[in-house]
C-alpha cells in the first residue's frame, strides 16, 4: 500500500489510507522512510482527533478518548508510548504538540456552535499550529483547511451533534438544525455542503513540502467536488494535479 513504512504504523494507518485515497496518494510524494512516516502519522493523528470529536455518539465517550490523547502525550514527554502512531514521530520531542492539539480538540468539544464560518476557521486555528509543529512544517493555513476538509468529511455522517464545521448561519441559510444533520439524506445535505465549500477562504498555498502540496491540492478538490458525492476518490486527473503541486514544490525548496 505505501512503500519505507513502518509495519506496525502502516497497519494501523491502512483504514484510513484505504477510507482516505486522497491521503494514500498525498504520501506517495513524502521522501520515503522517516519524512513520509512523520507526514503519515501526523495525518492520521488529525483524523484520530478529529473522529474523536466529531463522531463519537456519545460526549462523555469522546471526552474520555481525548483526554486519553492527553495522557499518551504526557507518556510521549517521557520518552514512553502506547500508540502505534508513535512508530512514525520522535515520542519526546512530539509530546507537546500533541498535548497541545489534544486539549484544543477537547476546547473545541466543549464550545458553543460557530455562528460563522470565521469562527470555525479561528477554533481550528490552534489545531492546525500545533499540526504543523508535529509534522514539522511551516505554519500555515494550508493545516487549517486540512482540518476542516477532514472535519467535514466526518462531520457528513457524524451520528450525534457533537463538535462540527457546519457553522449556525450556514444552517439557519438552509433551514437545518444542527442537532438534525445525522438524519438528512445525501440530497438534503448536498446544497449545504456546496454551499460551505464556496465560502471557504482563500489562503496561502506557498509551501517546500511536496506532500503538503499535494494533500492541499487534492482536498481542494474534494471541496469542490462535494456537492457531486461525499465519498473520497482518486481519480487519473487528481494523480497530475497532485504530480503538479507536489513538483512545484520542489522547486520551491
Amino acid at each position: 500500500m505505501l512503500a519505507d513504512v513502518d509495519g506496525e504504523l502502516l497497519g494501523f494507518c491502512a483504514p484510513w489510507l484505504t477510507r482516505e485515497p486522497r491521503l494514500l496518494l498525498a504520501c506517495q510524494f513524502a521522501p520515503a522512510g522517516r519524512e513520509r512516516e512523520r507526514f503519515l502519522a501526523s495525518c492520521v493523528v488529525i483524523r484520530e482527533l478529529a473522529e474523536a470529536a466529531i463522531q463519537v455518539s456519545d460526549r462523555r465517550v469522546a471526552e474520555a478518548k481525548l483526554a486519553w490523547w492527553v495522557d499518551e502525550a504526557t507518556l510521549w514527554s517521557g520518552g514512553h508510548s502506547r500508540h502505534p502512531l508513535a512508530r512514525g514521530l520522535d515520542p519526546e520531542p512530539s509530546a507537546r504538540a500533541l498535548a497541545s492539539m489534544a486539549l484544543s480538540a477537547a476546547e473545541w468539544l466543549q464550545a458553543p456552535p460557530a455562528e460563522n464560518l470565521a469562527v470555525v476557521w479561528t477554533q481550528l486555528g490552534g489545531l492546525a499550529r500545533a499540526s504543523a509543529e508535529l509534522a514539522g512544517s511551516e505554519p500555515s493555513d494550508i493545516w487549517t483547511l486540512v482540518w476542516l476538509t477532514v472535519s467535514l468529511r466526518l462531520s457528513v455522517d457524524a451520528r450525534a451533534s457533537l463538535a462540527s464545521v457546519l457553522p449556525m448561519d450556514l444552517m439557519a441559510r438552509h433551514g437545518v438544525r444542527r442537532s438534525q444533520w445525522p438524519e438528512l439524506d445525501a440530497a438534503a445535505r448536498a446544497p449545504v455542503l456546496s454551499d460551505l465549500a464556496r465560502s471557504v477562504p482563500a489562503i496561502d498555498a506557498t509551501t517546500h513540502q511536496p506532500a503538503l502540496a499535494a494533500l492541499l491540492t487534492l482536498e481542494r478538490r474534494w471541496l469542490r467536488q462535494v456537492s457531486k458525492s461525499t465519498h473520497d476518490r482518486a481519480g487519473v486527473v487528481d494523480v497530475f494535479a497532485a504530480w503538479r503541486a507536489a513538483r512545484r514544490a520542489v522547486r520551491r525548496s
